[in-house]
């Protein structure tokens, strides 16, 4: 048995466990992290399932399930699934206390520090949660290079009508115009397709608690949307806060 059966056999059943024991080794777990924002605060990113390993005294019956895989695909009984098993984490192991450092294929890396204690460094977008596909980080904030073209194009189309108009019809007083809130804009309307593809992404949503996470999420872009669109959103405030009567009092 070689480390890309091991490695094979542990992810497949990481993805439908939150818990596989290796006998000799220890235990990689998987645990649900809710959306979380960027340092910036200008992104979202979805929830997924973190996997890590804490190095452990698991026994031969404790490690059934990884037996039992290991035997599926190699066509082997169980006894001679627990040698092989042992051989394999034997040069892992020993890779790891001469390189601190053994690549697990399609997980990550196994790593030890100068203790030689264990632990795992998964990779990057690790795919462990069928219902997380097609999650992507959601940005609340428009680029530089947005901005850049909403403003060009508004220069651009300046530029176009002043040029069609005569030279007698030109006013030799500078208008002032007030600045286009262009960049403003974008974002309003980028934070509506966002929260479109939110809403639509919950009904393809298998479980009720993953429902419970999304609803959080727009909760959060909500209260966000309060606070960056204050005038867009406060008839919608209004209405939430106060009744018609309410309302009526105020003058609003």
């Amino acid at each position: 048995m070689d480390i890309n059966l091991f490695s094979k056999c542990v992810k497949e059943l990481i993805v439908e466990n939150d818990r596989v024991d290796v006998p000799y080794l220890g235990s990689f777990t998987a645990e649900m992290q809710p959306a979380t924002y960027s340092d910036r605060q200008t992104t979202i990113h979805p929830p997924y399932r973190k996997m890590s390993f804490h190095k452990a005294e698991i026994s031969l019956e404790q490690g059934k399930l990884l037996l039992d895989k290991i035997m599926r695909e190699s066509g082997v009984s169980q006894e001679q699934a627990g040698v092989e098993l042992g051989w394999c984490l034997s040069r892992l192991s020993s890779e790891l206390e001469g390189h601190k450092s053994c690549k697990l294929p399609g997980l990550g890396v196994m790593r030890a520090n100068a203790r030689n204690e264990f632990y795992f460094v998964p990779e990057d977008r690790l795919d462990i949660w069928p219902d997380g596909v097609g999650f992507e980080p959601i940005s609340i904030k428009v680029s530089e290079e947005e901005s850049s073209e909403a403003a060009g194009g508004d220069r651009s189309r300046e530029h176009f009508s002043r040029a069609g108009r005569a030279p007698e019809q030109r006013s030799e007083t500078p208008e002032t115009t007030k600045a286009p809130e262009q960049p403003k804009q974008l974002i309003w309307d980028h934070f509506q397709e966002e929260l479109a593809d939110v809403a639509s992404s919950i009904w393809k949503l298998r479980t009720g608690r993953l429902v419970l996470l999304i609803l959080a999420a727009l909760l959060v872009l909500f209260i966000i949307a309060a606070y960056v669109f204050t005038d867009e959103m406060s008839p919608i405030l209004d209405r939430l806060l106060y009744t018609k009567e309410e309302l009526e009092l105020l003058r609003r």
